[in-house]
């Protein structure tokens, strides 16, 4: 069957009334509206939103694409879009449509400026500057969005996966979590912490290595968004789950790259102190304040939606996990928190009871928890959000991790 492929010049650029003098450095275009055959009602439509004065830096863009059929507007496309060529799916076409009975056209509309706040912890992996960001808040044109959306839609971007790492807050509180015991505990934090809303990249990595002397002459184009494989030793350099992990003077110090983990040096860049997360503060940040077996509620064939699963025969690093962000986050705007790749809590299998949620119980083995499962499993019931397993810390195989921070407390 030969394929319908419609292309449509129309082109609108709109600006919120507050903010008229952008108008001329953000757009949009269709570029295209495509359907496999008249008669189906997958029509996929491709746009592409422009920002040639960096409007997106504090900023987000809903999208509302409209197509015109037998004199009827339908609403093919309505959700919040970054800058850069997109393809959404019109998943409910009235029955018959084709491609050239399609009128179509798009507007956009920007966000007011992030608001200040703290609920987002930004890191610069080059320089070390750490700023803070708070939750959007939607205005008359995003009012059929929640704040939580508007910053997923921010964050969700390549920057964020390469240059910077993002950590979303949980703020101090009463939260229950079964750490593997099967029965529910409320356990009370008397301190806010941060946890990564991805998983750390190559790409985080190789920026983080790289150092203003030249030491390190690695290609970008050697690092992906992909994880990399690692052992707790690997990430942090200390493998005492309750040991400090080692600050140098300087992320510029004349040592072997090889020497340096990734945590010792951000610390050394930030002068912050980022760990691996607790089992405890793994399982309060995948649940976001639920109860049931997954993050997303009791339904388990919604799993695909939220989760990279099932998929075999990936056995390199370079294939081992899909790229972080391509599922639906939990309720905090965390993504890949099951499923993808298991990650590194600083945890010991079989140590006794935790003294609180950030503080690792005593043990002698060197096996570590790990939470949130890979990609290999085919029933979605191994999802669940207290799901766990272990490993050897030294020489066992590698996971993935995502960094975390515990907010000190005053006078402390």
């Amino acid at each position: 069957m030969k394929e319908k492929n419609k292309m449509f010049k129309t082109v609108v650029v709109v600006a919120i009334s507050a903010m008229t003098e952008l108008a001329n450095a953000v757009g949009i275009s269709i570029d295209g509206v495509r359907q496999h055959c008249p008669w189906s009602n997958n029509v996929n439509v491709t746009f592409t939103v422009t920002d040639s004065d960096g409007c997106f830096d504090t900023r987000v863009g809903r999208v509302r694409i409209k197509s015109v059929v037998n004199g009827v507007e339908y609403v093919a496309y309505d959700g919040i879009s970054s800058p850069g060529q997109h393809t959404v799916a019109w998943t409910n076409p009235p029955r018959g449509v084709k491609c050239d009975d399609c009128k179509t056209s798009a507007e956009l509309f920007l966000s007011d400026p992030v608001p200040s706040g703290d609920d987002y912890m930004i890191v610069d992996l080059v320089s070390g500057a750490v700023t803070y960001e708070g939750l959007f808040v939607p205005n008359a044109k995003f009012a059929s969005f929640t704040g939580q959306q508007m910053s997923n839609a921010r964050y969700n971007a390549d920057k964020y996966k390469t240059t910077h790492y993002v950590l979303r807050k949980i703020p101090k509180g009463t939260y229950k979590a079964k750490r593997g015991t099967g029965a529910f505990r409320s356990w009370t934090t008397d301190r806010d912490y941060y946890i990564g809303i991805f998983c750390w990249t190559t790409a985080h990595y190789g920026h983080v290595i790289k150092r203003t002397n030249g030491q390190d002459a690695t290609p970008w184009t050697d690092f992906s968004l992909k994880s990399r494989r690692w052992t707790p030793c690997d990430i942090r350099g200390n493998t005492v789950p309750s040991g400090r992990i080692a600050t140098y003077p300087s992320a510029d110090a004349a040592i072997d790259a090889k020497k340096w983990r990734p945590l010792e040096l951000l610390n050394a860049k930030t002068g912050m102190a980022f760990d691996i997360p607790t089992e405890l503060m793994h399982e309060i940040a995948c649940r976001a304040g639920t109860t049931t077996t997954f993050f997303w509620g009791k339904d388990a064939s919604l799993a695909p939606q939220y989760a990279v699963y099932g998929i075999s025969r990936r056995h390199t690093d370079s294939q081992y996990a899909d790229p972080p962000g391509t599922r639906k986050p939990n309720a905090w705007g965390l993504y890949d928190m099951v499923g993808n790749d298991w990650q590194w809590c600083r945890t010991y299998v079989g140590e006794g009871e935790p003294p609180d949620v950030f503080t690792p119980g005593k043990g002698s083995s060197d096996r570590w928890y790990v939470r949130g499962e890979n990609i290999y499993p085919t029933d979605p019931a191994r999802l669940s959000a207290d799901v766990r397993s272990s490993a050897f810390s030294k020489s066992g195989v590698g996971y993935s991790f995502r960094m975390a921070y515990i907010v000190p407390n005053a006078g402390k």
